[in-house]
């Protein structure tokens, strides 16, 4: 394993530490105090980040902070003693770990080393991969959306990677150092939504009973991602507009405004525009968020996408299951390339996860994308695909009649039930009901399921 980290400490177990990490042949630095390493030290170029504490800077965050506007992101803390509270609150404010120097010197070794790792595996998942050139030019011009305050929206399909471009553009922004805060508009009851995105003051309602800050709130001086924002309820609606107009949050039960500096992105899988004219959104939150508008096409529509991503989780799932994979055969390759992807990234990812878990030679075959137990058999005869021999014959129909013909298909296997349904076809439920309400006026359609 590589990798770079630099060490901050005089006690003689960050020596050993650094003794240790170099005979892994990982790159290790030494500083005796966090004073040495401007202008040295690129914390770009740096994976993981220890530093011994004095138990007085224990008591509070300032360090921490400090590291983070400069902006070093694996930080493991070591103090020769600490409170629990107060290493708590580090971990929770974003710190990797924090261990006394009591520990044994292999268990904190085993940190830097998981923190390693982390930083090698999931740095990818946290920005939006792709190889579709549609996409690469998207990246390019929001590399200098992020640097205003502007509002995003971003339109695509359930499983195509909003939440990860919203990541992306946090992460090119000035407000990178500060939160990025996310919320699913559709997975909360109104009131509850209410309560979650401007907080309340205590005794505001039954049950109350103490202030809490809500999500506008938390994310202070970064990111909010507003998910399905077209499932808001028009009330909340009208009381968002209000934030983004004024720059001001009011807490259920408060008596005066919060100011608050929050950058606004958001993100649908609905018709947003229609939802406009229908009456069921508002049009001058429309507007607000409407400055810079990003449609992010489905994964049938990015090939290169679907080569590029399938070999990316085939190695992560293969390191996490500790399974020495060397890739897809033939067949596995063009039935990858002939498939629709319904539930997009996340259904790819999700089949590669199983294939993994239920491969046992070297190549991952066709029986172990489609669902391995009883009913594979059914989903693959849906695809118009013979396997059997080494000529793969393929039907050719539009995207569109075989992504209905998949969902109609396990809709019959699982007898109807939409749960069943979604688990044969590696989407969500809530991907599969869209579905179903785009097809239900459909001639031939009406009354099924």
């Amino acid at each position: 394993m590589k990798g770079r980290v630099v060490l901050i400490g005089k006690g003689v177990e960050v020596k050993l530490l650094k003794d240790l990490l170099t005979e892994r042949g990982i790159e290790t630095i030494l500083f005796s105090q966090e004073e040495e390493i401007s202008p040295k030290i690129d914390p770009n170029n740096i994976d993981v980040l220890v530093y011994e504490l004095e138990y007085e800077r224990t008591k509070n965050l300032e360090v921490l902070n400090r590291l983070f506007k400069q902006g070093f992101k694996n930080v493991i803390f070591l103090a020769e003693k600490a409170d629990l509270e107060d290493a708590v609150e580090f971990v929770k404010h974003g710190a990797y770990d924090f261990k006394l120097l009591s520990t044994p010197l292999e268990l904190i070794e085993n940190t830097v080393l998981f923190a390693l790792e982390d930083k090698r595996i999931l740095w990818q998942e946290e920005t939006f991969l792709t190889k579709n050139p549609y996409m690469l030019e998207i990246l390019k011009k929001l590399e200098v959306v992020a640097q205003s305050k502007a509002p995003v929206l971003l339109l695509g399909e359930s499983g195509t990677g909003k939440e990860l471009l919203a990541k992306y553009i946090h992460q090119k922004s000035p407000r990178r150092f500060g939160p990025f805060i996310a919320i699913n508009c559709a997975a909360l009851p109104e009131t509850l939504l209410e309560s979650e995105l401007f907080g309340y003051e205590k005794g505001a309602f039954s049950g109350a009973n103490f202030r809490k800050k809500g999500k506008i709130e938390l994310a202070e001086g970064g990111t909010l991602f507003l998910d399905e924002i077209a499932e808001m309820h028009p009330s909340l609606q009208s009381k968002l507009l209000r934030v983004l107009q004024e720059g001001e949050v009011d807490r259920l039960g408060g008596y005066h405004p919060i100011k608050v500096d929050v950058r606004f992105l958001a993100a649908t899988n609905r018709d947003i525009e229609k939802e406009v004219k229908e009456g069921r959104f508002r049009s001058d939150l429309f507007y607000r968020l409407n400055v810079i508008t990003v449609k992010i096409p489905p994964l049938r529509e990015r090939k290169e996408d679907v080569k590029f991503l399938s070999k990316f989780f085939l190695e992560k799932f293969s390191r996490m299951y500790k399974k020495s994979l060397q890739g897809f055969s033939e067949e596995a390759q063009r039935f990858l390339m002939d498939y629709s992807f319904p539930g997009n990234v996340r259904e790819l990812k999700n089949m590669i996860e199983r294939a993994v878990l239920t491969c046992e030679g070297e190549l991952i075959e066709v029986k172990h994308l489609i669902d391995p137990f009883s009913q594979s058999e059914n989903l693959v005869h849906y695809l118009g695909i013979n396997f059997d021999n080494k000529q793969t014959e393929i039907e050719v129909k539009p995207l569109e009649v075989l992504e209905k013909e998949a969902i109609m298909k396990a809709l019959e296997v699982a007898k109807g039930n939409k749960t069943k349904a979604a688990e044969l076809l590696g989407i969500t439920v809530r991907t599969l009901r869209n579905k179903l309400k785009q097809y239900k006026n459909e001639k031939g359609f009406e009354g099924r399921f």
